[in-house]
């Protein structure tokens, strides 16, 4: 009977893997960059993800603050712990989004892209920022999944992520991914 449980529970696993291939997963503290991140979902049919930190309070409320946690992390190379990572066996896909802190990516997708396993499978890095571009975000993200392959990323202004679909939409023709 456990045989039979087991092998149910395989052959469904197999379905799930057949029908989703793609994710998004991402980090967003002020909502920009999980915009950008639902943009990509709708256009891809991908399922998503919202990397979260453990301590729901680990970054304060307030900008500068903020800002100075997310500079003394790079500066230490000390990352905050995450609530959960999803089963990556799923997934052939993975879009890889951030906000762009100090020219790089957030900690939290630091620390995701260390936890989970990537290997093998195609990362295509996005980010969000208010003037400073991609900074080093998507070489960075390239450097933690050398076992991957990689697509163009994009970098979008945060202040007019909910506009950009057109754009979003024009990339990821580019990138073979629409």
């Amino acid at each position: 009977m456990k045989k039979a449980i087991f092998a149910a529970m395989g052959l469904l696993a197999g379905v799930a893997s057949a029908d989703a291939k793609t994710l998004v997963a991402y980090y967003s503290r002020s909502g920009n960059t999980g915009t950008v991140a639902e943009i990509i979902k709708n256009a891809t049919g991908a399922d998503i993800f919202e990397i979260t930190t453990l301590d729901a309070n680990h970054y304060p409320a307030e900008y500068r603050p903020a800002t100075e946690v997310a500079k003394a992390e790079i500066e230490n190379g000390e990352y905050p712990a995450i609530a959960s990572v999803p089963d990556m066996t799923q997934y052939d896909t993975v879009f890889v989004g951030t906000p762009c802190w100090w020219g790089t990516m957030a900690g939290p997708v630091h620390t995701f892209l260390t936890t989970a396993d990537l290997s093998g499978k195609t990362v295509v890095p996005f980010n969000t920022h208010e003037g400073s571009g991609a900074g080093t975000v998507h070489a960075d993200i390239e450097k933690l999944t050398p076992n991957s392959a990689h697509k163009t990323g994009i970098a979008i202004r945060g202040s007019v992520a909910a506009d950009a679909g057109g754009t979003v939409g024009n990339w990821l023709t580019e990138i073979g991914l629409n």
